[in-house]
């Protein structure tokens, strides 16, 4: 669906009551979680229907309860797809412009479209400017992100112990 449809959907349905979100960072977090969010969701999935049964199955046979198997087998396995399916959320949030421009209120300058009102005003060394800031913030998350991952999903060394 495009993003100015998005956009335009989200300030007809959170401008009246009980729920105003126009306005608000509120509308740009709800817009772009729920847009971006099917691709994570469909990583989760591919990594949930890539682990063998037979691994849960020999956990709960050596006693562990459906906790500890859940919280020692199943989520270090699904946990590098969680992560990567937010980094894609966080790089496509920080880039998109379509329907920021409906959501964003005038009380705030997001970088994305301070990067086209210089591009409209013919301001190409700002825009240029702020594109390369956009640039370093997301390949910052990013590396955050990748360095997040190795540190919560450790990766079997030589030996087949984990480190």
């Amino acid at each position: 669906m495009p993003g100015t449809v998005v956009g335009i959907a989200y300030i007809i349905a959170f401008n009246d009551q009980p729920l105003v979100l126009t306005g608000t960072v509120y509308i740009l977090i709800a817009a772009y979680v729920f847009r971006y969010s099917s691709a994570g969701i469909r990583n989760v999935i591919a990594a949930l229907t890539q682990i063998d049964p037979s691994i849960e199955e020999a956990s709960t046979s050596l006693g562990a309860s459906s906790a500890y198997t859940f919280r020692k087998i199943t989520v270090p396995l699904v946990l590098p797809a969680v992560l990567t399916g937010m980094r894609y959320l966080f790089i496509h949030s920080m880039t998109a412009i379509s329907a920021t421009i409906f959501l964003v209120s005038v009380n705030w300058t997001l970088i994305t479209t301070r990067i086209l009102e210089c591009m409209t005003e013919l301001q190409f060394a700002q825009a240029c400017a702020f594109s390369i800031v956009l640039i370093l913030i997301v390949f910052a998350a990013s590396a955050f992100m990748a360095l997040m991952a190795k540190v919560l999903c450790p990766v079997g060394d030589a030996s087949g112990g984990l480190r």
